[in-house]
């Protein structure tokens, strides 16, 4: 597809407004034409803003000489997000501070570029972390962890990440400001009135949610735990949520999970849960995987806070690698064809420990055919696990 012809314009243009790097040599656009999934697309070149007054100016002069652009986090994205024919605005180099904790609120403000981990990491004093937990949490941001929608191993506890977003300001197409947040009803038609960009999507969001109940729920897969198509859902009644719904109008739920393609954010205020005491696993292993998947509901009847599979594939992949062949020996008995890894959390190892000792039992009762069950309430043994568990998409993806 030729570029846009108004781009050499938008780059002299851009580089008169921002300090940021603006690049356009091919070297730093391939650097940019791939991400975790097994995609690549040549982007039209890549900024690197500072502030939110640079993303400002790159997405005015965007809509300006009608240039396409897409914004970037980590890209650890596995189905193409942040790759496109676009100018790739990565917002991770730069833009990556914590603004504000409120613990006693239980909320953070900060910008898109911070990664999951370091987050979670400076949240350790006050006893809280982020509640979703996608299996890249070491490099994703919480920009790309919000325009997917990412969930984790703990979404049966915690639900999606739209159901942590609280407020964000964003940079809507014709590069004018926004900050979507709660509203009440007065509040609503207030913001319906409003001149411009923005009080034309307050109307046209209000109009679709009230018109289009039917064909919305009817259109929306029953199954909380999604990331694919806009969260419309969120705007009527009778939707699916695993998490408490805040019924307030907040076109940050929509923004959420669009993947980019309705505004630019540059500031975030997302919910945040208490960290646990203590957590506990049992490894859980079977001969059939179709058996370890039928296991699931009735695993779920005990509570756990996560149940996440591996299988043969994985496990043997890590196996070949000796580190990770280490950390297996810790937690695998034989050659299972998956495991279930079944977390609790408790207050105290006895907690813990009993509620492994109920899980063993409620499997003996229901006659779920595991093959072994291996506790791991040390905190060593835990690591290995979840490293194995996080290593795994890597190893797979270099198949």
């Amino acid at each position: 597809m030729p570029s846009p012809s108004g781009l050499p314009d938008y780059f002299n243009a851009l580089g008169k407004r921002i300090t940021g790097d603006v690049r356009t040599d091919s070297y730093s656009r391939m650097l940019y034409s791939t991400d975790a999934s097994s995609y690549q697309v040549m982007p039209l070149g890549v900024v690197l803003p500072r502030n939110a007054e640079e993303v400002h100016a790159a997405v005015e002069l965007a809509s300006k000489f009608q240039v396409p652009i897409l914004a970037r986090g980590a890209g650890s994205s596995l189905a193409g997000q942040t790759v496109n024919e676009a100018v790739i605005l990565d917002l991770s180099k730069h833009m990556d501070q914590i603004l504000e904790v409120n613990p006693e609120e239980r909320w953070v403000r900060l910008q898109p570029g911070v990664v999951l981990d370091g987050l979670n990491a400076n949240l350790t004093p006050h006893g809280l972390q982020f509640g979703p937990d996608p299996a890249s949490s070491n490099r994703a941001t919480l920009g790309g962890i919000t325009s997917n929608n990412s969930t984790g191993a703990h979404s049966i506890l915690y639900g999606v990440t739209t159901d942590h977003v609280l407020e964000m300001d964003v940079f809507l197409s014709d590069g004018s400001a926004a900050r979507f947040q709660p509203l009440t009803g007065e509040q609503l038609t207030q913001h319906k009135n409003k001149p411009g960009l923005e009080g034309q999507i307050y109307r046209a969001v209000d109009d679709i949610a009230h018109r289009g109940v039917e064909t919305i729920l009817a259109g929306t897969p029953r199954h909380w735990r999604r990331c694919g198509g806009y969260n419309l859902d969120r705007f009527v009644d009778g939707a699916n949520f695993k998490w408490p719904l805040d019924t307030r109008f907040n076109l940050s739920k929509l923004v959420s999970g669009s993947e980019g393609t309705l505004a630019v954010m540059t500031e975030m205020k997302l919910n945040l849960v208490p960290r646990p005491k203590m957590t506990g696993l049992a490894i859980v292993h079977f001969d059939d995987v179709h058996a370890a998947l039928s296991a699931v509901p009735t695993l779920l009847e005990i509570e756990p806070s996560a149940i996440e599979m591996q299988d043969k594939m994985g496990l043997t992949l890590c196996r070949e690698v000796p580190a990770y062949a280490r950390l297996l020996d810790s937690f695998i008995v034989g050659n299972p064809a998956c495991i279930l890894i079944t977390e609790f959390y408790g207050e105290s190892q006895s907690e813990l420990e009993s509620k492994v000792r109920g899980l063993q039992a409620h499997i003996k009762r229901q006659g779920i055919p595991a093959t072994a069950i291996v506790p791991a309430i040390r905190s060593d043994i835990q690591a290995n696990v979840w490293t194995v568990r996080k290593v795994g998409l890597g190893l797979l993806m270099s198949i």
